[in-house]
């Protein structure tokens, strides 16, 4: 039995090896893949540091937004992109006041040389994605088995090999009996013993392998016709312009950043998603002005390099509905469950110092403005602020959590010193729920520049449908189909 499953753990072996060869392709000695190479050393060896529970020197490694902009130095972390960058001077270096990390020794060779080539590389840092080709596949699959074979009673040919194997064990233990052994000379016992060489190990090596094959084959059928349903799912939601979260499973919502979204807040401006000769220049029109702003207690706005008074930090965002846009999508009881927070529906620990804060309402039916308290000052010479403050439609709140349809990230990185407002610091907006034709454009569909942009998008001038279809009221307002709007 013991030979049985030696073959059975060879044969697994060399399909795995059989599949991997296959789908390999030849190494490179220059591309660096940030969340397989460079993410395991910020992870184990920075985060203890410079995570998401503290920030020492106001340099946080665990989201791109903010891990660019460095620290209270007012250094760029991966500028330029030579050995001279903060982040390599920093891993390289022999003077033990600068040197990093503090804690558990130096980086290896190894880990310096990942991340030199990731920072001549120009240091990418792309969203996480599944993983793709033969890595995922074989990850799937593998998933995939151990499920199936965890489960009781199983598949047929799960059974099928496990008897076979069992026969192939027996087997291997008959033609142990010595050939003149008078028990297995005469009769049913002696026609078993003569069959026994017919069962090898070698054919439990082909059965095996063609059973993994045919297991592999029906996987691979499986995640086709899996894939196929959800294109269609993403054709029919495109069609219908369905708006399509920008979400990554598993992780928090990350926002987009739209072009020249720099510097500390700004006004964005809100385009319509429809598209119709019928609408108004076709539908590329604006339908809402954002303005975004770091204030201080007096409700001042903020400019990098200005001395901070008082003791509080705000950031404010007001929304003014554009110039004759649909007024039913804007209505005030619309626009007061719209919160501020940082929280979502799957973080389980609330932050302290978060209070989601809703829309006031300044002009019906036009304005809103709501205000979120960031920080307070307790007299800290230095200080870091670094997340992403969630807007959040629909929303409803327990003390847990907030549950609604996140729509944008605010993401502030801001590096105070002596109550100044240094360089490096930035405030900006950018959208997590977004037409799903910006992940799968086509010709003719919209740009991300032509729904979310710090450029000023065209105001309607002139008369407008009134078609509810065509202003997109049944998508986003389901109540208000039947209004008619101009």
């Amino acid at each position: 039995m013991s030979n049985a499953v030696t073959s059975m753990a060879f044969a697994q072996l060399g399909v795995f090896l059989l599949l991997a060869g296959c789908a390999s392709e030849p190494p490179t000695t220059s591309a660096v893949d940030f969340h397989t190479q460079v993410a395991p050393i910020f992870k184990a060896r920075c985060w203890h540091c410079h995570g998401p529970q503290q920030q020492q020197g106001g340099l946080r490694l665990d989201k791109n937004t903010i891990a660019f902009q460095g620290g209270l130095s007012g250094k760029k972390l991966v500028e330029p992109p030579t050995d001279e960058s903060e982040l390599l001077r920093r891993v390289t270096s022999d003077d033990p006041a600068i040197a990093m990390p503090k804690e558990g020794g130096r980086l290896t060779m190894q880990e310096v040389e990942v991340l030199r080539r990731w920072v001549v590389a120009r240091a990418p840092w792309p969203d996480k994605l599944p993983p793709s080709g033969r890595d995922e596949f074989l990850t799937r699959y593998g998933h995939d088995l151990w499920k199936r074979l965890g489960e009781y009673r199983g598949e047929a040919k799960i059974w099928f090999l496990l008897i076979f194997a069992v026969l192939v064990g027996t087997a291997e233990r008959i033609r142990r009996v010595p050939a003149d052994s008078p028990r297995w000379s005469n009769g049913l016992l002696k026609q078993m013993r003569s069959r026994c060489p017919q069962v090898s190990a070698a054919g439990f090596v082909v059965v095996v392998l063609g059973t993994i094959l045919w297991d592999v084959v029906g996987f691979s059928m499986r995640l086709s016709a899996d894939a196929e349903i959800l294109n269609q799912k993403l054709v029919e939601a495109e069609v219908a312009g369905i708006m399509q979260p920008v979400t990554v499973s598993g992780a928090p919502p990350t926002p987009l950043r739209p072009r020249g979204a720099t510097g500390l807040g700004g006004t964005y401006y809100r385009g319509n998603d429809e598209r119709s000769e019928k609408l108004f220049n076709g539908g590329y029109y604006r339908t809402a002005t954002m303005r975004l702003a770091l204030i201080d207690e007096t409700d001042q706005p903020l400019m990098l390099g200005q001395q901070i008074t008082g003791s509080q930090l705000f950031v404010r965002l007001e929304i003014e509905r554009a110039l004759q846009a649909t007024p039913s999508l804007f209505t005030d009881q619309a626009m007061q469950s719209v919160l501020l927070t940082r929280r979502t529906s799957d973080r389980k620990t609330p932050f302290p110092t978060d209070v989601p804060v809703p829309l006031d309402v300044l002009q019906t039916g036009d304005r809103w403005s709501a205000k979120y308290r960031l920080a307070d000052f307790t007299g800290q010479p230095e200080i870091a602020l670094n997340d992403l403050i969630y807007v959040v439609t629909g929303a409803t709140r327990s003390a847990e959590a907030v549950q609604g349809q996140v729509q944008y990230g605010i993401v502030f990185a801001l590096r105070i010193r002596e109550r100044t407002l240094q360089e490096n610091s930035e405030l900006w907006l950018g959208p997590i729920l977004v037409p799903g034709n910006f992940q799968y454009p086509s010709d003719g569909k919209i740009t991300l520049a032509e729904w979310l942009d710090t450029n000023p998008i065209p105001e309607i001038t002139s008369d407008n449908t009134s078609d509810p279809k065509l202003l997109g009221i049944p998508e986003h307002l389901p109540e208000g189909a039947k209004k008619t709007d101009r």
